[in-house]
């Protein structure tokens, strides 16, 4: 998934210098670039999110948790990881049935025409891939086991 992100990054740097260079060139510039940027962008967020949350790399404050004893600590991140867990649970499940109702309903692009539920089925695999790692720490948690860094 990690590479996946890399390669939407890396489009997203290709297509806007192509777009750029073609523009200030020859005034040409390529049809329904920001569309694909946006997709790019999407798809490179979502499936860094998993990556992202197994090496801890978030942005997190910690300035007041870091006062407390380890034991406390580890408690406020248990409650933080079912919370979490939770709400990204319901994201992938409304994120999945908004991918139903845009394929039912035939949504495309506005220039490109592209099926956009394609997509929103990724980012919503992608949301739930991260629910799976949540559920792994909790369940690490009751185990008694420290997450693997």
């Amino acid at each position: 998934m990690k590479g996946v992100a890399s390669t939407c990054l890396m489009g997203m740097c290709l297509m806007t210098c192509a777009d750029v260079i073609l523009r200030s060139t020859i005034n040409q510039p390529i049809f329904g670039s920001e569309e694909i940027v946006s997709i790019f962008a999407v798809l490179a967020i979502g499936f860094a999110l998993p990556y992202s949350h197994a090496k801890d790399s978030h942005v997190g404050v910690e300035i007041v948790i870091r006062l407390f004893s380890k034991r406390t600590q580890e408690i406020i991140k248990l409650i933080t990881n079912i919370v979490a867990l939770f709400l990204f649970l319901i994201l992938t499940w409304q994120m999945f049935i908004y991918a139903q109702v845009m394929s039912h309903s035939g949504e495309v692009s506005m220039n490109l025409e592209l099926p956009m539920y394609c997509f929103v089925y990724a980012l919503s695999f992608c949301l739930l891939v991260v629910s799976l790692y949540i559920l792994q720490e909790i369940l690490l948690f009751f185990k008694g086991v420290d997450k693997q860094t």
